[in-house]
């Protein structure tokens, strides 16, 4: 406890002294002086002066009430800058047991019962004069937000108050208007409340009118000047945030959301709307149960562990029970900073657990030392080039690190016998039309086929773009908009999966632990979310209006760039799991296989033409007519 703490204690013990004295004092001057008619406060004559003596000799008196504030009902240990139910339920109880046990001591003192109106008046002013101390600073807070709505406070009292909107009249948004510490650290003028249920207009919400439906947003932020909504609906479905994201008219206006429960657990926490939120993905929950079964007690090994995915696996890594991680990347500022990030967030967990080695997949020599050095028992392959665009004008770099590379991995696995090997693909490998998604294809299959080996088990996981990685449309629009526009797509229809991070590295962990070699676990990603949709959220959310304050452009298509994308192969069957986000296909295995591991064995040859052989061993692949056809 901190100085001021002491001093605030300290405050409120010696008020509660000369309240639990001023009390009694109060009680004896009312019932012999004021209602000396009424039979409930006589005091009979025959004990008058003595009792006034007792009251006199206040010493015990203070001793008693205070000793059982204390100790039975722990009122010096309540935080009273936050008082609600339970803490007037305490103090109550306090100063009933507080009256009662100076009523009894009275009574052994006197030999006879004083009248009950005496404890009743003791008990009436020893409670109203504790609790006012106490709640005082919470109904001056609560008056400032009533009344400020219709005069004009003092600017050293309202300190340039946001002007705010809350949607929803449940029990969320009753915690929050009672609760100004929820609000923010600064200070609030809630404007209105907003319901769907017609039932609630027209009634007030803790002096707080509500005023209508979310149908209303546009006219009362133009009207009220209304600078931030506040959503406190945690349940609310993504079409209706998606609807008020619409609703926020031409101005800067943020939307945040109050969660019912905040992620360190510790109640309620007001954060702004992210663009995760509007697609619909609840968060889900990992199993560790069968993940520490399988891992316990390992050392996993994550090549391109510096990058989104691989980065998060080791973060989820890091809370199951594994034995060591090493990060595997050839970036040295990424690996750098995850293990810095790692040693803040995990403190010696993460200082002892996680090593990192500098390297590239395609290097034999460097693969052998560091699997030498650690021996992993579980490899998760997150290494690989992702850019379309970029694969698609050197598309030999791509053949190298996300083909050659895999399969040096997948050997080095083999040699060093680690237990699995999960490759993590993606849904461009499905019917593709690049470069980068025709050799994630050819990785697949060179994994796959590796299984036969029968030393180490080799899976693939295969899901679609994740929001805020590395590449991704997310990061890119968000520096469009904060540079005035425009925001640039290449097609107005162009559609594409999406999920989080956390949820992919997630379910990647699960998908591992399921696996017995050879299979493709698909994940679940929901329904496709048109990109036009997604810059426009994303816009309104920054307080915008699409089309008028930033300007929306389409570029046109790149080369191999499809308008969809898919997770399944027309060949591959798809089954159920125990978890219903991940699914497993029947892999298609490509008849030239032996072919196929015989040239990368041999080393794929510097000069030839890279498309050409991608489609010689998938040939589902179609190039795009409009591609460049250097081969660099």
């Amino acid at each position: 406890m901190r100085v001021h703490a002491y001093i605030k204690t300290v405050c409120l013990v010696l008020l509660d002294c000369l309240f639990s004295w001023m009390s009694w004092m109060a009680a004896v001057f009312t019932t012999t002086y004021l209602f000396t008619r009424d039979p409930l406060f006589l005091v009979h004559p025959e004990y008058d002066y003595s009792l006034t003596d007792i009251v006199n000799n206040n010493a015990w008196i203070i001793a008693l009430s205070i000793l059982i504030f204390y100790t039975l009902c722990g009122v010096y240990k309540t935080l009273w800058q936050h008082p609600g139910v339970g803490t007037m339920i305490r103090i109550t109880a306090a100063a009933f047991l507080a009256t009662f046990g100076v009523y009894t001591v009275i009574f052994f003192r006197l030999g006879v019962w004083p009248n009950p109106g005496l404890g009743v008046m003791a008990f009436y002013f020893l409670l109203t004069l504790s609790l006012t101390p106490r709640i005082a600073p919470k109904v001056f807070e609560i008056l400032k937000l009533y009344f400020g709505r219709f005069v004009k406070l003092p600017p050293s009292l309202i300190n340039d108050p946001i002007r705010t909107l809350i949607v929803g009249a449940g029990e969320t948004a009753s915690g929050l208007l009672i609760n100004p510490s929820r609000q923010g650290t600064r200070p609030r003028r809630i404007i209105g409340v907003l319901d769907s249920d017609p039932r609630k207009h027209g009634y007030t919400l803790h002096g707080v009118p509500i005023l209508g439906g979310d149908d209303k947003i546009p006219q009362l932020v133009k009207e009220r000047d209304i600078s931030e909504i506040i959503i406190a609906v945690p349940s609310m479905a993504n079409d209706d945030l998606r609807r008020i994201v619409r609703l926020t008219p031409i101005k800067r206006c943020k939307v945040r959301l109050l969660t019912g429960i905040s992620e360190d657990k510790s109640g309620d926490m007001l954060r702004e709307l992210n663009i995760a939120d509007l697609l619909g993905r609840s968060e889900i929950a990992l199993n560790e149960t069968p993940l520490n079964a399988w891992l316990t007690e390992k050392t996993v090994l994550v090549t391109g562990g510096g990058g989104s995915i691989g980065s998060e696996i080791c973060r989820q890594l890091l809370r199951l029970n594994v034995k060591k991680i090493v990060v595997f990347d050839i970036s040295e500022n990424n690996a750098y900073n995850l293990k810095e990030e790692l040693k803040v967030a995990f403190g010696n967990t993460g200082r002892y657990r996680v090593a990192v080695r500098i390297g590239s997949v395609q290097d034999t020599d460097r693969l052998d030392a560091v699997f030498a050095e650690f021996t992993p028992a579980i490899v998760f392959h997150a290494a690989a080039y992702k850019h379309v665009p970029l694969m698609e004008e050197c598309p030999r770099l791509a053949l190298d690190n996300n083909v050659l590379g895999t399969f040096r991995t997948a050997q080095a696995a083999i040699r060093h016998k680690a237990e699995r090997f999960v490759m993590i693909s993606t849904d461009k490998a499905v019917n593709p039309t690049n470069v980068m998604g025709a050799s994630k294809r050819l990785a697949e299959l060179v994994t796959l086929g590796l299984n036969a080996a029968q030393v180490t088990e080799f899976v693939c996981v295969r899901f679609g773009n994740v929001l805020d990685s590395n590449g991704s449309v997310i990061p890119i629009f968000r520096r469009q908009i904060d540079a005035g526009g425009p925001v640039t797509i290449t097609h107005p229809q162009i559609i594409r999966y999406f999920m989080t991070i956390t949820e992919a590295a997630k379910l990647v962990l699960e998908a591992g632990s399921m696996a017995k070699g050879g299979e493709i676990f698909i994940l679940d990603m929901g329904e496709q979310v048109k990109i036009a949709d997604l810059a426009e959220n994303l816009i309104r959310m920054s307080g915008l209006t699409p089309g008028v304050d930033i300007k929306i452009e389409y570029t046109g298509l790149r080369p191999g760039e499809k308008l969809y994308e898919e997770l399944l192969l027309s060949e591959e069957g798809l089954n159920a799991t125990l978890n219903n986000r991940i699914h497993v296909a029947k892999p298609a295995v490509t008849p030239q296989l032996n072919r196929l591991l015989q040239l990368l064995e041999a080393g794929l040859p510097d000069k030839g033409d890279v498309r050409g052989l991608l489609m010689e061993f998938v040939p589902e692949y179609k190039i795009d007519a409009n591609v460049n056809d250097d081969n660099e």
